[in-house]
């Protein structure tokens, strides 16, 4: 057996051969164990990104049906834009997946200016069709935009915590 000198130390040929370094399948599996590492990482951060988006949806739909009623309590008006047609059921319900079977059939555009201190996250109106608009006789609140979760999109939360689908 040969030896080397090597660094003021003596090695054999055996010894040099296994400090060449790392093979190319342990590098190929080191990539791919980060590959998907980082895949499950963004999947989860996109899935908590959306689920911040709905919460703040509920949000807004519970401060608008707060302020909706105390505006009805003290005005026996819905804070609606008089001025404008109102919505048919039939129109909507391509766009309103989650309509209540018991609302009835006009829908209007909540006028946001006649509801003090709103601080909302969506229907701002910075994009076409971006309002929130109430059924005339069960007062549910709907965003027209809705929020996509899973294949589903959501327009409003009811009255009662869980979400209506």
């Amino acid at each position: 057996m040969k030896l080397y000198q090597r660094g003021g130390k003596t090695m054999s040929i055996l010894k040099i051969k296994k400090e060449k370094g790392i093979t190319l399948a342990i590098l190929v599996i080191t990539v791919f164990i980060l590959i998907i590492i980082t895949s499950v990482m963004a999947r989860n951060s996109f899935s908590s990104i959306t689920i911040s988006k709905l919460t703040r949806l509920q949000n807004d739909i519970e401060q608008l049906n707060d302020r909706v009623a105390a505006y009805y309590v003290e005005t026996g008006k819905l804070p609606i834009n008089e001025e404008e047609t109102p919505m048919n059921k039939v129109d909507l319900s391509s766009v309103l997946n989650d309509m209540s079977i018991n609302d009835g059939e006009n829908y209007y555009t909540i006028d946001l200016n006649k509801l003090d201190n709103l601080s909302l996250n969506y229907g701002k109106g910075k994009k076409t069709n971006d309002k929130y608009i109430i059924n005339e006789e069960t007062h549910v609140v709907y965003y027209y935009l809705g929020i996509e979760y899973e294949g589903e999109k959501y327009h409003t939360f009811g009255s009662n915590p869980s979400i209506v689908k």
